[in-house]
């Protein structure tokens, strides 16, 4: 590609002497060579010029003055003056107001080398400003990209100071860009614990070296309480790969609760009415039929004795159905406030399970006087409570397990430990089974957390499943307006 060399000289022999000496140097040039200030500011008009040459004193223009012009115009052009005297203040001077170089025309073995380095500068200049633009570009592509999408983002460095919140935070927060870079995430929003309660969450995966991959929990962001599913993936340095920081994303997963509450209450709903119509309906019809039976037997012991032996064994069969109808009841509706609520569903799940599987079963209430669990969420714990003592007895081989619930601390927890293998390579499905998920379920569905702990194979494990209290201490069952953030 030529080289489009604008020189502005008033001697036409120097002017040939600057051309012959830097063709020495680059092959294809197109040199364009003025003598005025008009012709001068005409060719950087027209011409695609590459490199400017100027003499610094001419009769009616003067080399300063053209590099003002050239600096105001095409600053990325190189101005190299080549003059007869420059003076070393002069020199200097034109330096700082932005020449690239000088060069004596008694020193012309100098043109080439510096034009040469002049060029590899402004190419490197010229590249450097390519590259800047384009990381610009991309950076405000990756803003918008993240200003658009609803789930909850930010970046954390390893101080837990904030280094990015997109739209969807700030507006949940109502804080503004300049007001939330730069804290810390803690001094912002309320921020999940670690494990055992030291530090954050953030810091313990930094710390560990962890990631969190899809975990649900019920905050208060914004004024309000809603569900979000989180997800947490550690920053490293690119060549040394120690963490730098970390990347959290939270979606609202609030609708998706919402309608899956709604679903599980009309199902416990119609478990409740189909056990009680077992119970108010079926159950006294039968019960009504046990007593004409014992009507009939005593007709039967006076009037027709070979008939005794019959009527007996149908009663017999009725008790075993009256019982059965009286155990699907309970089953589909465990939980009843007026007979015990939860604790006296749990202690009759004990004993239940004590005889079911040969085990001791024990229950260990401790909760707090006067509170009150809603019957949609007791039965969710009560469900919970029946799948850890199932698994345990099926797939731990516990000899003993213990049942507790208390209310420690503005929760409600309830427990269920076993003797048991504990968890290891030999558990089988007690770690990680469907069991466990129905039961992350029900947990998630109350708003709770629940958690699965064994020291080890032999060492039994403990379910726990905590759950929110409200500060009167009535069972905090979560209740979210359907309606998007404010």
């Amino acid at each position: 590609m030529p080289l489009n060399v604008l020189h502005l000289e008033d001697d036409p022999l120097d002017a040939e002497l600057v051309r012959a000496e830097l063709s020495t140097h680059l092959d294809d040039l197109r040199w364009r060579h003025v003598t005025s200030e008009a012709d001068y500011r005409r060719a950087l008009e027209e011409g695609d010029v590459g490199l400017i040459l100027a003499d610094y004193s001419l009769p009616q223009f003067d080399g300063l003055s053209a590099l003002d012009i050239a600096r105001a115009e095409r600053p990325q052009i190189p101005f190299i003056f080549v003059s007869g005297a420059l003076g070393e203040e002069i020199a200097i001077e034109t330096l700082k107001r932005g020449a690239t170089d000088y060069v004596l025309k008694d020193r012309l073995r100098r043109l080439g080398p510096a034009v040469q380095r002049a060029l590899a500068e402004a190419h490197e200049r010229t590249e450097r400003q390519r590259a800047e633009r384009e990381l610009e570009a991309q950076r405000s592509l990756l803003e918008a990209l993240i200003n658009s999408i609803p789930d909850l983002i930010y970046a954390v460095d390893r101080s837990e100071r904030v280094l990015l919140a997109n739209r969807a935070l700030l507006e949940i927060i109502d804080r503004g860009n300049a007001e939330t870079l730069g804290q810390r995430l803690d001094s912002i929003i309320e921020t999940p614990r670690a494990p055992g309660g030291r530090g954050t969450e953030d810091d313990y995966l930094m710390r560990t070296g962890n990631a969190l991959v899809s975990r649900e929990r019920l905050r208060k962001l914004g004024g309000e309480m809603r569900w979000y599913s989180t997800t947490k993936a550690l920053l490293r340095d690119p060549v040394t790969r120690d963490v730098t920081g970390l990347v959290g994303v939270s979606r609202d997963v609030t609708s998706t609760r919402l309608l899956e509450q709604e679903l599980s209450e009309i199902s416990n709903r119609e478990q409740r009415r189909i056990g009680s119509d077992l119970h108010d309906g079926l159950g006294q019809e039968l019960t009504g039929l046990s007593l004409m039976l014992k009507g009939i037997e005593s007709a039967a012991e006076r009037e027709a004795p070979q008939l005794v032996a019959q009527v007996v064994r149908a009663r017999e069969v009725l008790t075993q159905a009256i019982e059965s109808t009286r155990a699907l009841a309970r089953g589909l509706a465990p939980v009843n406030l007026e007979r015990g609520g939860l604790p006296a569903a749990l202690e009759h799940l004990a004993r239940q399970c004590s005889s079911l599987y040969g085990l001791s079963c024990e229950y260990r209430g401790a909760l707090n006087p006067g509170l009150t669990i809603e019957e949609a969420a007791a039965t969710h714990l009560y469900r919970i409570a029946q799948e850890a003592i199932a698994n345990a007895a099926k797939h731990g081989h516990a000899h003993m397990i213990i049942v507790s619930l208390s209310s420690p601390a503005n929760s409600l927890l309830l427990e269920v430990r076993d003797d048991g293998r504990g968890i290891g390579p030999e558990a089988g499905p007690q770690g990680n089974g469907i069991g466990l998920k129905l039961m992350e379920y029900r947990s998630r569905i109350i708003g709770g957390e629940i958690s699965v702990n064994s020291p080890g194979p032999g060492g039994g494990t403990t379910v726990s499943c905590s759950c929110p209290l409200s500060p009167s201490g009535r069972f905090l069952r979560p209740r979210v307006r359907q309606s998007g953030r404010k």
